[in-house]
């Protein structure tokens, strides 16, 4: 008897880890879930929020609320992973959007089937240290199908629940966050706009489309020491030697350059001024020279014609 009791433990251990939720309800679908851990380490799960749409309609499912997700004792390493989720799926539409606050990873939307239903989930920021805490929930909840369920997907690099859990795929967010405010202000390090890995102040990854753009460069920088008149001008001809040997201005990056390291826009149009200033030296040189040229035609001219009066 006890070894078939050891036998049938080490069986349940064995699973993959599906966690029961506890569920207190406050209001009609405003609940507090206790959603519990994804099992243990080196493991990635989802949370199931709840049913969505799939070519049939379906009343309302809903998940408007927080997830937070702890790991910390005095032994344990700290972990906080915090989402704020507003999803929905009615009739024949499914809406979602979440924002989240956390230092390792960040929380994403899923579309996944589930038992041979589709839901949409939450993929759980991973580290090898799982949440011990595990996970709580609250907000107004509601799904036809399983609501505020954990289901892991991988144990130590390994697919589990393959069976069950199919068809993970990324949810793209379609609702829209406004902001009316008198100032917006970010007191942080970096922004990142569709990039998850900011290296400057603002770092976009696409395209900006702005009625005006305003850079402010130190005085220092604005090359109006080029009409210094102590300021040595390159000959045309060593700039002619230049670009032939190198396939573009001196002081200016090469394409490969550019491609390698990107285009700074203020240093760049810096570079462009000043090379336009110094064109413009080289034209008022030239504009000399011609006129100097003009005036000995007019002189060469005018002894030809008293050569030829005689």
């Amino acid at each position: 008897m006890i070894k078939n009791l050891t036998l049938l433990y080490f069986i349940i251990l064995s699973l993959p880890f599906l966690t029961q939720a506890q569920v207190t309800t406050l209001a009609p679908d405003y609940k507090i879930i206790a959603i519990g851990t994804n099992g243990g380490d080196y493991t990635k799960n989802l949370i199931l929020l709840h049913e969505i749409y799939n070519g049939t309609t379906i009343s309302m499912n809903n998940a408007v609320g927080t997830i937070t997700a702890f790991r910390g004792t005095a032994g344990s390493l700290n972990r906080i992973n915090i989402v704020e989720v507003n999803t929905s799926s009615a009739y024949g539409e499914t809406y979602g959007t979440i924002r989240n606050s956390d230092y390792n990873g960040n929380w994403s939307l899923k579309t996944c089937f589930y038992n041979g239903k589709k839901y949409l989930a939450l993929d759980v920021p991973y580290s090898p240290a799982m949440h011990d805490w595990g996970f709580q929930f609250a907000g107004w909840t509601k799904s036809t199908g399983e609501n505020m369920k954990s289901v892991n997907y991988e144990i130590s690099g390994q697919p589990v629940n393959t069976a069950i859990l199919t068809d993970i795929q990324d949810f793209i967010p379609n609702m829209n966050e406004t902001h009316q405010v008198n100032n917006f202000l970010i007191l942080g390090n970096n922004v990142g706009i569709g990039t998850s890995n900011p290296t400057s102040k603002l770092t976009v990854a696409g395209n900006i489309h702005s009625k005006e753009v305003k850079v402010t460069v130190d005085a220092g920088v604005v090359p109006d020491y080029v009409f210094a008149d102590d300021y040595k001008l390159k000959s045309l001809q060593e700039i002619e030697s230049y670009i032939k040997e190198n396939k573009h201005l001196p002081e200016i990056p090469s394409a490969k350059e550019i491609e390698k390291n990107g285009l700074m826009l203020a240093e760049m149009n810096m570079s462009l001024l000043k090379k336009m200033e110094e064109m413009t030296l080289y034209m008022i040189e030239m504009k000399k020279e011609n006129e100097y040229l003009k005036n000995n035609q007019k002189e060469l001219e005018k002894r030809i014609e008293k050569v030829e009066n005689k």
